[in-house]
């Protein structure tokens, strides 16, 4: 009985150390952005976003750049999505009619209630970051779909990893450019 609480408090420290909370990438060299990278990055640079990592956003064709991305059983907001979350708050604080909706998603491990709870955490805590860099609380909604709407296959840690993130969608008044990537992920190009 000890050996096999042993062995699954091993593979779990394992599993912890080797896990990242940064977004999957479809870069093979995240040391160095393509074009389209450094587009985005204008688009949502800010002068308190961390320089580095494209400033926080997304590339790659089934990837949300209008996202934050988290590690396992996570909810706090990376400083690698400073840029995504100042861009979207500042939009906000611009357009008093905007509105936006925050959907915090989780992979298919656990329970649908702990899930619910977790997404639910991941969306508030988003909320939370675009109200501190200025976005209205009357603008922003956030809700949990935990596991239950999968945009990616559950069967493979670069799918999960894709679902365990939140999405911030506007349902009134979006930037320009602003649009549903064909996984239906939000976007802004």
């Amino acid at each position: 009985m000890n050996k096999k609480i042993a062995v699954v408090g091993l593979l779990s420290m394992l599993m912890f150390a080797c896990s990242s909370n940064r977004a999957p990438s479809n870069n093979p060299n995240p040391d160095t952005t393509s074009a389209d990278d450094t587009t985005q990055t204008s688009l949502y640079s800010d002068s308190s976003a961390n320089g580095s990592d494209n400033n926080g956003m997304n590339s790659g064709n089934d990837q949300a750049t209008n996202s934050v991305y988290y590690d396992i059983n996570r909810y706090d907001v990376a400083d690698q999505y400073g840029a995504t979350v100042a861009y979207n708050a500042n939009f906000l604080a611009a357009h008093g009619d905007a509105i936006i909706r925050v959907e915090g998603n989780t992979d298919d491990t656990g329970s649908v209630e702990y899930n619910l709870a977790l997404g639910q955490r991941r969306a508030d805590s988003v909320k939370k970051a675009l109200i501190t860099k200025g976005g209205n609380a009357a603008q922003i909604e956030a809700t949990s779909n935990g596991k239950l709407i999968a945009k990616f296959s559950n069967d493979t840690e670069d799918g999960r990893a894709k679902n365990r993130r939140s999405d911030m969608f506007y349902t009134k008044v979006a930037p320009n450019g602003y649009h549903l990537t064909a996984n239906e992920l939000p976007a802004i190009n």
